[in-house]
């Protein structure tokens, strides 16, 4: 599965990395790519319930999930 989640918050490429690290420290993450400039974080994934795991991470490492 292909999910994105729009966020705010990120403003850098470090951000971008910081974001990319604890996502796919997530066990059923396979990749994740996240864009500062639109906050856009693109995860593949198994199972639908990663998606809100990895909606609490988000939050969890400070940035704000919109959708």
């Amino acid at each position: 599965m292909k999910t994105i989640i729009m966020t705010q918050g990120m403003h850098c490429s470090g951000c971008e990395n910081r974001m990319v690290n604890a996502l796919t420290q997530i066990e059923d993450i396979k990749t994740a790519k996240a864009d500062a400039k639109s906050g856009k974080v693109v995860i593949k994934h198994a199972k639908e319930e990663t998606v809100d795991e990895a909606k609490r991470l988000i939050a969890e490492i400070g940035y704000e999930v919109l959708t």
